[in-house]
């Protein structure tokens, strides 16, 4: 068991915590892991392009900055904080306004940075940089993930700085990401929410039956939606099962059976031909795809928005087939684990290869679906190259362990 000194409060310097302020770009992964070294607190961060535009050390209570040793009064952000730039290149964000007077002009090569400026090693030992000790200990917490542009993905994978903790992040933006977050030490060592835990939900299941009747295939669908009403990408059920993942599963099993079935009678059968009914496509077999491409990558469908309009009207709409009664996308609103930040639903331009089009369509933002770093991988290599990444003719959208799979064999894991 470990003993920490409440007592001490800001007077004991290993109470200190970190906060990072970071440039990520889009389709990036990277990882955090904080370790004692000789007795000495270590951050080491692997990545291929984050910057690390502010790194300050802050006390556990009061929350005032600890002035960086006389030492150090030539970097970047003395005295009150560290600019580093871990990974072997730098991201196209450094330059963006939002940097506060910390930019690096895009494209800059890393070794023409100066080192006396920034720190540019993969790792770090704080206690270096700074008067007081800092050899962190116990279990790490990560909280106020705060979004300047957009949230990452932020996950905790191991707790133990004994057994190095890890923090895994992933740019949940096509935009990429500019943010701040929190690494604490948990002085109470646990989680209420983790697997297990009574303050989660037991796993959810859609309500099914066989009835092909209008109403009842309106049940079943909207069902499908509960899986993750009041979820986030990090939330999970009892069991541990993500929620976003579960809800994608029994999307995809539904669709599977009954759209050429209820569906086809209660949905899309009568507005494939209807001229006044928007929709991606006119082919039943790539609707569908595309379909399940939008909620597993964005979150939502505007074509079920559209065609809802138009099967299940929301009578108390103002005007007729202005809204609809049927769920078209995963719930708004709910906050994450590690943040305050909210789901919500935005415009963004996007390449949407089962139809072959780029378009400016709606996607869920704030902490989109996980899936959706796949999509920014996929879009960056498309941009990069000039060309799509995949053939759209030839393409399964499947979720084993996010990866996404192509009949030719190709993938793309998000781990």
């Amino acid at each position: 068991m470990n003993i920490f000194n409440f007592g001490g409060g800001d007077k004991d310097s290993n109470n200190d915590y970190i906060r990072m302020y970071i440039a990520m770009d889009a389709g990036q992964n990277s990882l955090i892991k904080i370790f004692n070294q000789s007795g000495k607190g270590a951050i080491e961060y692997r990545t291929n392009s984050d910057y690390i535009w502010k790194l300050e050390r802050r006390k556990f209570v009061s929350n005032t900055l600890v002035p960086l040793s006389q030492s150090e009064s030539d970097k970047t952000g003395y005295p009150g904080s560290l600019a580093w730039i871990p990974g072997n290149s730098i991201s196209s964000l450094s330059n963006s306004t939002l940097l506060e007077g910390f930019n690096i002009k895009s494209l800059t090569p890393k070794n023409q940075i100066d080192s006396n400026k920034f720190i540019k090693s993969q790792s770090i030992i704080l206690e270096d940089h700074y008067d007081d000790p800092w050899a962190f200990d116990g279990k790490i917490q990560v909280i106020n993930v705060t979004a300047i542009t957009n949230n990452p993905f932020v996950e905790v994978k191991r707790e133990e700085v004994a057994n190095t903790a890890l923090i895994d992040i992933k740019a949940s933006s096509i935009e990429g990401c500019i943010f701040s977050l929190d690494i604490k030490r948990n002085f109470l060592e646990g989680s209420f929410l983790k697997p297990g835990s009574p303050l989660l939900s037991e796993k959810i299941s859609p309500i099914l039956n066989e009835s092909n009747k209008k109403d009842r295939t309106l049940q079943e669908w909207n069902s499908l939606f509960s899986i993750n009403d009041n979820s986030n990408a990090d939330s999970i059920f009892r069991n541990g099962e993500n929620r976003d993942e579960v809800f994608v599963e029994e999307l995809k099993k539904y669709l599977d059976q009954n759209w050429n079935d209820k569906l086809k009678k209660n949905l899309w059968g009568d507005a494939i031909t209807n001229e006044n009914i928007e929709l991606s496509t006119r082919d039943p077999k790539k609707l569908k795809d595309h379909i399940f491409y939008c909620f597993y990558y964005f979150g939502l469908s505007e074509d079920v928005f559209n065609m809802g309009k138009m099967s299940f009207s929301d009578n108390l709409a103002v005007a007729k087939n202005v809204n609809t009664i049927m769920r078209w996308h995963i719930g708004v609103g709910a906050k994450s684990k590690y943040s305050s930040q909210n789901r919500h639903i935005i415009n963004e331009e996007s390449y949407l290869p089962v139809i072959d089009e780029t378009r400016v369509i709606r996607k869920i933002s704030g902490l989109p679906p996980k899936t959706s770093y796949l999509y920014n991988m996929t879009n960056n290599n498309r941009s990069s190259l000039g060309t799509a990444t995949t053939d759209p003719e030839n393409t399964l959208y499947i979720q084993s362990d996010e990866i996404l799979t192509t009949e030719s064999g190709d993938y793309i894991r998000g781990d």
